[in-house]
C-alpha cells in the first residue's frame, strides 16, 4: 500500500486549522459552546461543517491517500470530514496539555522566583 505521506501531513494541518477556526468562532460568540443543535454540540457540528467545507472545496479524500475508493465520491469526504472533526478535537486536547504545561512551568517558575 503506497501512502502518500505529504497528503497525510495537510490532512494533519487541516485539523489543525479545523481546531483553531471552531476555537475563535466560540470565543467570539458567546454561549455558543452550551448549545446544541439536532442534539448534537454546536462547536461539533461546526468542526464537521468546517471539515466538510475544506474536504470537499480541496477535494481532499483521506481513504484516497490509502488508496481506497468509493463508487460514490462524496461518501469518502463525508468519512474525512467526520475524521478531520474528530481529529480537531484530538488536537484541541493536545494544545490544551502544551498550554497546560506551559502554565505550570510559568507558576513553578514564579513560586521560585518569590522564594529567592
Amino acid at each position: 500500500m503506497s501512502v502518500r505521506h505529504d497528503l497525510v501531513i495537510l490532512w494533519f494541518f487541516l485539523a489543525f486549522a479545523v481546531e483553531r477556526f471552531v476555537e475563535i468562532i466560540v470565543n467570539v460568540v458567546p454561549g455558543i459552546h452550551r448549545r446544541r443543535l439536532l442534539g448534537v454540540e454546536v462547536p461539533v457540528l461546526l468542526a464537521f461543517v468546517l471539515s466538510l467545507t475544506i474536504a470537499m472545496g480541496t477535494a481532499l479524500d483521506f481513504f484516497q491517500v490509502f488508496n481506497i475508493e468509493f463508487r460514490w465520491p462524496c461518501v469518502g469526504y463525508v468519512l474525512t470530514a467526520l475524521v478531520m472533526a474528530g481529529g480537531s478535537n484530538l488536537i484541541h486536547d493536545i494544545v490544551s496539555w502544551v498550554r497546560a504545561g506551559k502554565e505550570a512551568r510559568q507558576i513553578r517558575a514564579r513560586r521560585m522566583q518569590r522564594k529567592d
